[in-house]
């Protein structure tokens, strides 16, 4: 996990998306001053996978609930991006108590349609499945990296800081599987999520321009779920939105932690990594 900002300050967990890891997901927010907690998922990054059969947001959200029992947190503000606001969305509405509020960056969280994903459905077949992984993908991980990255921004240009970030450790064997294993499991745990509790704020960054989902498609589902949602489209804007305004997104993420503009100015960049192990 990541680390940034003041301890004392009212806390907030970050998570990453599909085929992402920490240090992505904390770039905008690392210098704002909140405390922030960006853990890498379950079976990204240097996290361990969790057992067959929890590897799906339903899943991901009881490991979320140890992870906060683990470093004593609750009354957290969570944020997600792409599909890690799902595990987010599982744990407001089963644990409440825990979440004083969500900020959902491009949420993926409504069952979707069937999508081929040829290439990752053949990176996890039987037989040959291991050998592209780790013969293909693995020997290939900056062009498959640049590649996604660059879907991903689309139609914004990829901001250069995000091609510091390590192609192998993104894009392995087990990120791969990893991958085909929430995505599997993800509408059959989505399909059954309750209303989440009417007094908790939720605010919604979304691009226009989404090319990986569709912001209507899983903006309706959300406005069936809490009406009160709070939500900012921008216009001319993709899947990455925290990263092409980085400002706003710190601004929408302050007023849900309690932080004012003059208060994250000055915040402190510094952001360190460590290890949580033992309960999770």
């Amino acid at each position: 996990m990541l680390e940034s900002g003041n301890a004392d300050g009212n806390p907030v967990v970050l998570l990453h998306g599909c085929g992402s890891i920490a240090e992505e997901v904390m770039m905008p927010f690392a210098a704002s001053g909140m405390h922030i907690i960006a853990p890498d998922r379950p079976g990204y990054g240097f996290s361990a996978a969790l057992p067959a059969g929890e590897r799906g947001p339903r899943g991901q959200s009881f490991w979320l609930e140890r992870f906060l029992e683990a470093l004593e947190l609750d009354e957290v503000v969570l944020s997600g991006h792409s599909i890690g606001c799902a595990p987010a969305l599982h744990l407001a509405a089963r644990r409440p108590d825990l979440v004083k509020g969500l900020f959902l960056i491009s949420p993926c969280c409504r069952p979707v349609p069937f999508k081929p994903f040829i290439v990752l459905r053949s990176a996890v077949a039987p037989f040959v499945g291991p050998v592209i992984r780790q013969h293909v993908i693995a020997r290939w991980s900056s062009y498959f990296f640049e590649r996604g990255l660059r879907a991903s921004s689309c139609p914004n240009p990829v901001i250069s800081e995000l091609l510091t970030l390590p192609a192998m450790h993104m894009v392995n064997a087990a990120s791969i599987a990893t991958m085909a294993e929430e995505l599997w499991a993800f509408n059959g745990d989505m399909q059954p999520l309750a209303s989440l509790p009417a007094g908790l704020p939720v605010s919604v960054l979304f691009g226009r321009e989404d090319r990986i989902i569709e912001p209507g498609w899983h903006l309706d589902w959300l406005h069936e779920r809490h009406p009160a949602l709070a939500v900012e489209l921008l216009d001319g804007v993709g899947h990455m939105p925290h990263h092409v305004a980085p400002d706003l997104a710190v601004e929408m993420l302050g007023d849900l932690a309690g932080k004012r503009l003059d208060d994250l100015a000055g915040g402190t960049p510094d952001a360190s990594m460590a290890t949580v192990s033992g309960a999770m």
